[in-house]
């Protein structure tokens, strides 16, 4: 229900006939506030859509030139200025420009109380207020009935009303408008505001708000949470197809497809680990996990901005990436996914200042054994690029010919459980020694059973070197005589370097020369 002046008008022509008279404009326009201006300095604070009323000493004052001033002080918003009788009669020039901006001005036609008229304006207003409050219930209902539909923000706040009752719009938040943020976790969104009016109508103004931005922020958290579940199921369904056994892969694979992973494509693997996040975190565990959860969403949407369809697992200390596409990489592919590697790293760093990143990336493999032997290459370039100290880095798996082979065959699940149950006696020995006898045997195997270079290698005394072949064949109970058994054995060495041996990974500090001596 509009308040306009014509409204105000006949209900004081009511209770006081022929006591004012207008001089100048519309009497069409809202009234939406009263303000008693008692100075003419006063009249640019008054709020939109008042009806300003002069005191007596102002309208003595409202004479001339003044007036004018006053007139263009007011703008376009007011609904109209009210002179006391006291008033001399307006200029020309100040009719004029009352016309001009369509500005109802009035004058009263004799000595009146102006407590009295801006109570009855107020009265007015106050009798709008019931049917302010049923808009707003109204509204509210409408809210409460469409958030179950699939609407965006926009069309919520037009279909429920409140763009049309109390002016809500969801822009870029203005300072010089009330609201608030229309998804109250996100306050550097987009906000539900208007422009101030009444107080009445403020407040019911309010309470839409209050109720559209619950709304608008409930669907956002279950669309944040409906994501996070998505990519929570492909990343865990994503860590079993990497580990799983062969017959554990069948129903993995039938499970994959239902969240978006398509097993027989080609695919790569990027492998991100976080050096130095147990610092950043100050070794609290609660902290690194939020943080690791933080970067790996990071990770995903900045990979999702580049060709193919990635998927993201959480892996310990860090994050890996699964790219798939339809096709093998060429070297432009290569290039690109480099390039999007570092714009993830990149990414990373800025949403937490001061990370160190490793970063490896697997060759372009098909189907589920592709998966593995990309996700092994993946850790083989990691490993480089920890020993070369690469950070915030991508770093390429690029070894041909049958280094690649055996990164294939090493991804095999049931290859590693044969290495492991091979080398398992060693681990009887201890830990030092195991690292001792390990490391020996595959320097021995690699320089062709020779113990004089393997002692050069390892700058150990020959005694030592041969020891130790001895001890550990006799622990492993292998006959390298037996070409059969000579290669396992050299595959098991081998297999030990990369980061799933039974070893685990052989870090730097593993490969430097050991003192000369002989040792037992």
């Amino acid at each position: 229900m509009r308040l306009t002046v014509s409204d105000v008008l006949a209900e004081l022509e009511r209770r006081e006939p022929a006591l004012v008279d207008v001089l100048a404009g519309t009497t069409d326009r809202d009234v939406r506030a009263v303000w008693l201006a008692e100075d003419l300095h006063d009249i640019g604070e008054s709020p939109p859509q008042a009806l300003v009323v002069l005191s007596r000493a102002a309208s003595r004052d409202a004479q001339g030139y003044k007036l004018d001033v006053a007139l263009r002080r007011l703008g376009v918003d007011v609904a109209g200025l009210v002179l006391q009788s006291d008033a001399p009669r307006p200029s020309l020039s100040a009719v004029a420009l009352a016309r001009r901006e369509d500005l109802s001005l009035i004058r009263l036609t004799r000595p009146a109380d102006v407590t009295r008229l801006l109570t009855t304006v107020v009265r007015m207003l106050d009798a709008q207020l019931p049917t302010l409050l049923d808009r707003a219930m109204g509204v509210c209902a409408e809210v409460a009935a469409l958030e179950s539909e699939q609407l965006t923000d926009a069309a919520l706040l037009r279909r429920s009303g409140a763009a049309r009752t109390f002016g809500l719009q969801l822009v870029a938040r203005d300072p010089r408008l009330t609201g608030i943020p229309a998804v109250l976790t996100d306050p550097e969104g987009p906000w539900l505001q208007r422009e101030p009016t009444t107080a009445a109508e403020d407040a019911l103004a309010q309470l839409a708000m209050w109720r559209i931005a619950a709304a608008m922020t409930r669907r956002s958290i279950e669309t944040e949470r409906a994501h996070e579940l998505s990519l929570m199921s492909a990343g865990e369904l994503l860590n079993q197809l990497l580990d799983a056994t062969t017959e554990e892969g069948g129903p993995l694979i039938r499970r994959a497809a239902d969240v978006g992973v398509r097993v027989e494509a080609w695919h790569q693997i990027v492998q991100l680990e976080f050096a130095n996040l147990p610092a950043l975190a100050q070794d609290d565990p609660v902290a690194g996990y939020h943080h690791t959860q933080t970067l790996g969403r990071v990770a995903v949407q900045t990979a999702a901005h580049h060709e193919g369809r990635w998927t993201m697992a959480p892996r310990a200390g860090g994050v890996l990436l699964l790219r798939s596409s339809s096709r093998p990489d060429g070297p432009a592919e290569l290039r690109r996914l480099r390039t999007a590697a570092q714009t993830v790293i990149d990414a990373m760093v800025a949403s937490l200042p001061g990370l160190e990143v490793l970063c490896g990336i697997g060759g372009s493999h098909e189907g589920l054994q592709g998966m593995r032997a990309s996700r092994a290459e993946a850790d083989s370039a990691l490993q480089s690029a920890r020993l070369r100290g690469a950070l915030n880095e991508p770093v390429l798996f690029d070894a041909p010919g049958l280094s690649r082979l055996l990164v294939e065959w090493y991804s095999s699940s049931s290859v590693r459980h044969s290495i492991d149950d091979l080398m398992a006696p060693l681990a009887e020995l201890g830990k030092a020694k195991q690292k001792e006898y390990a490391t020996t045997l595959r320097v021995y195997l690699e320089n062709n059973r020779s113990v004089s270079r393997t002692s050069e290698q390892l700058y150990l005394h020959r005694n030592t070197v041969a020891y130790r072949i001895r001890r550990v064949l006799d622990v492993l109970g292998v006959d390298l005589d037996d070409p059969s058994q000579f290669l396992a054995l050299y595959l098991a060495c081998y297999a030990s370097t990369m980061q799933y041996g039974s070893g685990g990974p052989l870090r730097a500090a593993d490969r430097r020369p050991r003192s000369a001596g002989p040792t037992t």
